[in-house]
């Protein structure tokens, strides 16, 4: 990859210690099922409206496609998805943020996990134990997975359609048909 990519991301030193000293992990379920649907964050936070308080992932990125691929992962994932955060990295929606950030993951500037980061968070959390992922976000999401995740099966159900408005479309049909994308 070049600098130019937009895939690039700013170098930053990964979180310290065996566990993030910010956020509460809890333990992998043994009992994973072998497909895991991945959510694009949105640079709109819960912790942007004022005072921050400790926030479970699954309600950290209030921005509208971000909640409404968080809706389709917990309808037809459900028990089965991360939020990809920024700064933390991949993070099941119980998990709880105990500090907020600014950084976005195409937003250099805003130090955002790397992708050694991705990829090392993929083998100590052990998420490379799915056999399959579905990913809901636009392309540069998907790209970013891909890379997080190689040699991983990926599925992008969103891939191709226009722009947000489209995608927000068809999960909304989705959801009110109860057919999985």
């Amino acid at each position: 990859m070049t600098r130019s990519d937009p895939l690039v991301m700013e170098a930053r030193v990964p979180p310290a210690g065996p566990a993030f000293p910010d956020l509460t992990c809890p333990s992998p379920s043994a009992d994973v099922g072998n497909v895991l649907c991945l959510v694009t964050p949105s640079c709109r936070r819960a912790w942007d409206r004022g005072t921050f308080r400790p926030v479970l992932a699954g309600n950290a990125y209030t921005g509208p496609f971000s909640r409404k691929c968080q809706t389709y992962a917990e309808t037809f994932h459900h028990g089965s998805w991360c939020v990809l955060d920024p700064h933390h990295g991949f993070l099941f929606p119980d998990e709880i943020i105990r500090k907020g950030h600014d950084a976005c993951l195409f937003r250099p500037w805003t130090e955002p996990i790397t992708l050694d980061g991705l990829r090392t968070q993929v083998k100590k959390r052990k998420l490379d134990r799915y056999e399959r992922l579905v990913v809901m976000g636009g392309r540069r999401f998907i790209f970013l997975v891909e890379e997080a995740f190689p040699g991983r099966k990926v599925r992008a159900p969103l891939a191709g359609l226009g722009g947000i408005g489209e995608m927000m479309h068809e999960i909304n049909m989705a959801l009110a048909s109860g057919n999985r994308l």
